[in-house]
């Protein structure tokens, strides 16, 4: 009698667990097929519920609180199933030494860590999308006495799949690896505009997604005729 009944308990978890896994596979090849498509609302829902569950996670040991705090905030530019853009904000490392704050690093240096980290996760920790190219784009802000905040971009960075798979994640220097993809950075109070011959604008999403909307209501509409 106890053993059949564990019998039984087995088979059930089993087809419980099958289920599960089948269902996953299922809406995995779901997302894959609707973004591949080219529904661009389905894959801005992707990003979107992506960066939350990044937020959510607890940050690699050893990593700086500043580049992790960076990493927070990273915001969807705009988006194909091809392409991606996205935009961080970085400020200096400040840490609390024998009981004082001291920058141990610049806010350059962070945005070339988080650019770089950034850049690794939009090609290859991605769920349901293979992105051929990516850009990066790392601002910070300045707050006058008056408090008006200035926003300035430290860096913008554009690489392709096949740069990608050529850097040293794990040992490789940020500016290094940054040095073999098309990067600007700020230098000399100069600051570069990640708008210039920008890999994809918000503009060109929305063009497209009109175009797309207006498609469909033709079709829609040739589809009520008698």
């Amino acid at each position: 009698m106890g053993l059949g009944l564990a019998i039984v308990i087995c088979l059930v978890i089993f087809v419980i667990v099958g289920f599960m896994v089948f269902q996953a596979r299922f809406a995995a090849r779901a997302w894959r097929r609707t973004i591949a498509g080219g529904d661009r609302r389905a894959l801005s829902q992707l990003l979107d519920a992506t960066f939350s569950e990044w937020r959510r996670a607890r940050p690699p040991r050893g990593m700086p609180p500043s580049d992790w705090r960076a990493l927070h905030t990273a915001a969807l530019v705009a988006a194909d199933h091809q392409r991606v853009r996205v935009s961080l904000l970085a400020e200096p490392d400040v840490q609390i030494v024998d009981g004082q704050r001291i920058e141990v690093g610049t806010a350059q240096e962070v945005a070339r860590r988080a650019a770089v980290r950034m850049a690794e996760r939009l090609m290859y920790e991605m769920p349901y999308v293979s992105f051929r190219e990516a850009q990066v784009d790392v601002l910070t802000e300045f707050r006058d006495l008056d408090g008006t905040v200035t926003t300035r971009c430290l860096l913008t960075t554009k690489l392709a799949r096949e740069g990608a798979s050529l850097a040293d994640w794990e040992h490789g220097a940020a500016e290094e690896i940054l040095a073999e993809w098309d990067t600007r950075e700020a230098e000399d109070g100069r600051w570069p505009d990640p708008d210039d011959d920008a890999l994809i604008t918000p503009e060109a999403v929305a063009a497209a997604v009109a175009a797309e909307d207006a498609l469909k209501t033709t079709r829609l509409e040739k589809d009520d005729r008698p």
